[in-house]
This record gives structure tokens, sequence and C-alpha cells, in this order.
């Protein structure tokens, strides 16, 4: 079990946990088997990570990596609005700023919004 983003969630797996939005109501319960109407409901929710049964997906360099540089600079500068109150010098939240700035990037690249 392990908590996947959003977009590797495909029809077929299974909820490990209650997939619970922001004021405590419960979408989605604990084995669940996920479906196309599922993802939806989720989308538009605004849900970005669930609990799912079986291993987490591995992660590739790719994954991270935009190859659009302009939209990679727009994301990290929209990261740091994010990150504006937070200490960017401690580890932590600078590997948080990173991942951050390459999942804005990635999700800019996908719907093709390239301007701040």
């Amino acid at each position: 079990m392990g908590k996947i983003l959003f977009e590797a969630l495909k029809p077929g797996m299974n909820l490990a946990g209650d997939v619970i939005e922001r004021s405590g109501r419960v979408l989605l319960r604990a084995g669940t088997e996920i479906t196309d109407k599922h993802l939806d409901i989720l989308r538009k929710w605004g849900v970005t990570e669930v609990d799912t049964v079986g291993a987490m997906p591995e992660v590739s360099p790719t994954d991270l990596e935009p190859a659009d540089p302009v939209t990679l600079r727009e994301s990290e500068d929209i990261a740091q609005k994010l990150f504006r109150h937070a200490d960017r010098e401690h580890p932590a939240i600078r590997e948080l700023l990173r991942l951050c700035t390459f999942r804005i990037a990635r999700q800019r690249s996908r719907s093709g919004n390239h301007v701040a």
C-alpha cells in the first residue's frame, strides 16, 4: 500500500484508504476499485494523491524533467511564490521546492498553459 499521485492512478487499481476531501467528506471508500468515472470525480474535487493497494510506481528521471526550459522557468517562479514563507535554505524544503517545480512544469506542459 502506498500513496500515489493522481496522474499515476489507473482504472482497476484499488484504494487502500478512504479518499476524503478537505472539509472531511468521503469521496470514495477504501477497497473501491477505480473506474473512469471515479477518476473524473477525483479530478473535479482536486484530489492530488490517493492511498492504493500495491507498490508505488517508480518515478523515472524523465518524469521530473520537462523538455521546455521556458515552462520550467515559469514553473519555478510559481513554485517560489508557493514557498515564499518557507526556509528555502533547508535541505528538505529545497527538495520539496524542486519537486514542486517539476510537477507544475509537467502539468503546464500537458495542459499547454505556458503563460504565468
